[in-house]
């Protein structure tokens, strides 16, 4: 007796771990918090190759604070220390890095902050995470149970002197007697389990990351401008000629188109298509091809307007059709390192006055607005119940529902066999105290048959089948049960050979036979 408060604290301290761990498991599904395993050096000596973070969501952040954010377009989280910036656009930078992040993250895009650090921890999370690992504590949590009955009642069958059956009740029997919080206890194992095991196969049932194509616009764009030194003159305010003016032969005969592209980094070369209107046409190169590893590349051609007239003129003189007004497009041509060609045109009309801008001053900005598809590796996400979770969140929560349910089951089993009663009729008092009623002794009435069952069970079988209750009492350390219908008295009592009785024998009565002790099917 003086065990019971112990194991109910200790009962009750399990249902306690169980919530907590439901509580944990519920905040990772939920996206409240992420499991973090880190690679490289850039967060040395905080953080080393193989540790586990957890990092949880906050209201706000500050610098000096260890926070996680996605990088764009890789499926993957950097976990580095903010050292500047506001919500709008926070700086991060790696203890162990000499530059900074490129990527400004805002607070809403944060995963969370660092809260808990376990070193090592990873190397041991894909190790519990791996199948045969979760196999075996799957296994281990099902047949420690049995395992653990089988070895109680063999104990039980060396220990007892009654031929008796035993009445241990069925598992489900025994559960149904445990005190409240030990039931309660193994209801959430039993969910842990089975949580676990689910998402142990989803998380299992393919890799951690996946191929994901994006559809993204290239947002690429070229700025032209174009100048002329013309000198002082009436024709213009300075003596730089600039774009969108026109550029006056008299005063230039060399122009210098400008360009900036922005965009994907590569490789540009430049030429120049001449067109004149009776269809003669040339392509000039003017620039072999550079290589940039930028976002942004600026250049510059120069056109010698008397060439390219010169050029024309010639090409004329063996056609015999007119020059005429020539259309000259200066074209940079742009091969990206995903392979995409980004070929835009400044198009100008040159005439023997001037050389002028083909269209008005937006034909000074070219954009690309096609849309290319990306492919890259993201987390592989799981839904379960309109909740999505990523494959490697799931393997560690799989794990711990398991750990959990494997170390609630094995609480349950060890004080589950403390509290088991010592004797039968204690195991029987506890199992069928429902249809118990005590009493005192009473005798077996004159001229009723009396009949002992061999298993309690086989007495309470006829007692919901009469819909009687079972009386009880004891008398010198022996318990009698027995249940009386109308015209006979069937009784049970623990560990006690039953001995034929016979009815009251009415004077010159014949010599009834005895009355045997029968097991009656169940």
């Amino acid at each position: 007796m003086s065990h019971r408060p112990w194991h109910r604290l200790l009962a009750l301290a399990g249902v306690a771990l169980a919530g907590l761990i439901a509580v944990a498991g519920f905040t990772l599904i939920s996206g409240q918090a992420a499991v973090v395993i880190t690679h490289g050096v850039s967060m040395n000596p905080v953080y080393y190759q193989g540790d586990l973070v957890i990092v949880a969501r906050a209201p706000s952040y500050s610098a000096g604070e260890i926070a996680a954010y996605n990088l764009p377009g890789k499926g993957e989280v950097a976990l580095h220390r903010i050292i500047g910036g506001n919500a709008d656009a926070f700086v991060f930078k790696g203890d162990n890095n000499q530059s900074i992040d490129p990527t400004k993250p805002r607070g809403d895009e944060l995963v969370g902050r660092a809260v808990l650090h376990i070193p090592q921890g990873g190397l041991w999370l894909e190790t519990l995470t791996s199948p045969p690992v979760l196999g075996l504590l799957a296994f281990a949590l099902l047949a420690g149970g049995g395992a653990a009955t089988t070895r109680h009642r063999r104990k039980q069958r060396r220990a007892t002197v009654s031929r008796h059956t035993s009445t241990r009740p069925a598992p489900h029997q025994a559960l149904r007697s445990l005190p409240a919080p030990l039931r309660i206890s193994a209801a959430l194992a039993a969910v842990f389990a089975m949580t676990g095991m689910v998402l142990g196969v989803l998380a299992w049932s393919g890799p951690v990351e996946e191929p994901s194509i994006s559809h993204v616009k290239t947002g690429t764009r070229m700025d032209f401008s174009y100048t002329a030194d013309v000198g002082r003159s009436p024709a213009y305010d300075g003596t730089v000629a600039q774009s969108p003016d026109p550029v006056f032969r008299k005063l230039a005969n060399t122009v210098e188109v400008q360009f900036t592209y922005h965009g994907e980094p590569g490789t540009m070369s430049v030429k120049a298509d001449i067109s004149a209107p009776g269809g003669w046409h040339s392509t000039l190169p003017l620039t072999g091809p550079e290589t940039f590893t930028g976002p942004d590349h600026q250049g510059k051609v120069t056109l010698d307007l008397k060439a390219l007239d010169a050029k024309a003129q010639a090409a004329s003189a063996v056609t015999g059709l007119p020059a005429g007004q020539l259309t000259i497009i200066v074209t940079p041509e742009v091969k990206t390192t995903t392979g995409a060609d980004f070929q835009p045109g400044l198009k100008l009309n040159l005439s023997p006055l001037q050389l002028a801008l083909a269209g008005g001053p937006d034909m000074l900005t070219a954009t690309d607005n096609a849309t290319t598809d990306q492919t890259a590796m993201t987390a592989r996400m799981i839904g379960l119940n309109g909740v999505a979770i990523t494959a490697i969140a799931a393997r560690f929560v799989s794990a711990v529902l398991l750990i959990a349910a494997l170390v609630i089951g094995a609480i349950i089993v060890v004080f589950a066999r403390r509290t088991a009663p010592t004797d039968e009729a204690a195991a029987i008092r506890r199992r069928y105290a429902a249809m118990l009623v005590r009493v005192h002794p009473m005798p077996v009435p004159q001229g009723r048959p009396v009949i002992d069952v061999t298993t309690f069970a086989t007495l309470a079988k006829l007692a919901e089948r009469y819909g009687l209750l079972v009386l009880h009492w004891a008398r010198s350390g022996v318990e009698t049960f027995i249940v009386q219908d109308e015209n006979i008295t069937y009784r049970y009592r623990p560990g006690a050979e039953p001995a034929p009785t016979q009815p009251r024998q009415e004077p010159g009565a014949a010599e009834p036979e005895h009355v045997k002790a029968v097991h009656l099917e169940q």
